[in-house]
């Protein structure tokens, strides 16, 4: 299978689509609105909320950047070929809590598995979450 779909329908009218080509970007298409969404940080330098960032002007169609090359970013610009970019990684299908570390604490156990970390930092707060375990 050449393309993997995701389709969601927010009104019953309406059709976004994400196709994902398995050797180059994300197309997508249905008039999505895309935006940069920004860290914002408190006194103490901590994260602590996503603020709006640039917005795109809506388009029917984007092309993302998915191999990270591009250099009009988050739009493909081709740079995947020359990079020899190989999409056809898969995630793991192994349940979350069979990959996590477990880390206990006297009340509570966090369940952490750093490969799914976004690097928001929002569990940093305070000497960080493992420490607060």
């Amino acid at each position: 299978m050449e393309n993997q779909e995701q389709s969601t329908n927010k009104e019953p009218n309406v059709k976004f689509k994400i196709r994902i080509n398995k050797k180059g970007p994300y197309l997508v298409s249905g008039g999505v609105p895309l935006s940069e969404q920004i860290i914002g940080t408190d006194a103490e330098g901590y994260s602590c909320e996503w603020l709006q960032g640039k917005e795109s002007p809506l388009k029917e169609n984007y092309a993302l950047c998915r191999c990270g090359a591009s250099h009009n970013k988050p739009f493909c610009d081709g740079t995947h070929i020359k990079a020899k970019f190989n999409g056809t990684e898969t995630a793991s299908r192994e349940p979350y809590l069979e990959q996590a570390e477990r880390i206990s604490g006297p009340e509570l156990e966090l369940t952490d598995f750093k490969e799914l970390c976004a690097i928001a930092r929002f569990c940093e707060r305070a000497g960080g979450i493992w420490d607060l375990v």
